[in-house]
């Protein structure tokens, strides 16, 4: 395994979060997800690195949503008290996180990096994110992670 998913694995278990890791095939979106994987759309938890601009400052944040929804960067301004709000590059996601695309776990904490929760994941059970890697999965509650980040509600 590579450091970003041993580091994933790492902070949920130091912070005693129950969670199961599963290894798949390689999946990065959202519908490959749903045929390796089989879970539905809104148990999948998507993360998205997000670049933030505030006055004389630059910063990052993480959003989490259901897989079949879209970001919404002004939304996530105004929650963030940010000027504007963009998607990070795929450079800046790898610099800051050592993930690549689709491999960003929605853990804000582990990353520095406030979290932006998409409160409907609250209503699933389980929440399934790839980890670190493109072929291997994090199963977990997702009110213990809403517990562990303490996010702003998306």
């Amino acid at each position: 395994m590579d450091d970003a998913h041993d580091r994933i694995v790492r902070y949920l278990s130091r912070n005693g979060i129950a969670h199961s890791v599963i290894r798949h095939k390689p999946a990065a979106s959202a519908e490959e997800y749903h045929e390796v994987v089989g879970t539905r759309y809104e148990q999948q938890a998507k993360s998205i690195f997000l670049r933030v601009k505030r006055d004389g400052e630059k910063s990052f944040a993480v959003l989490v949503i259901q897989a079949q929804k879209r970001a919404d960067p002004q939304r996530a301004a105004k929650l963030l008290d940010a000027r504007e709000v963009k998607l990070a590059t795929k450079e800046q996601l790898e610099t800051q996180t050592g993930c690549t695309f689709g491999e960003l776990a929605p853990l804000g904490g582990l990353y520095g990096y406030p979290l932006l929760f998409d409160t409907d994941l609250l209503a699933e059970d389980e929440i399934y994110f790839n980890a670190g890697d493109l072929s291997v999965s994090v199963r977990l509650s997702p009110k213990d992670l809403y517990e562990l980040e303490q996010p702003k509600d998306y």
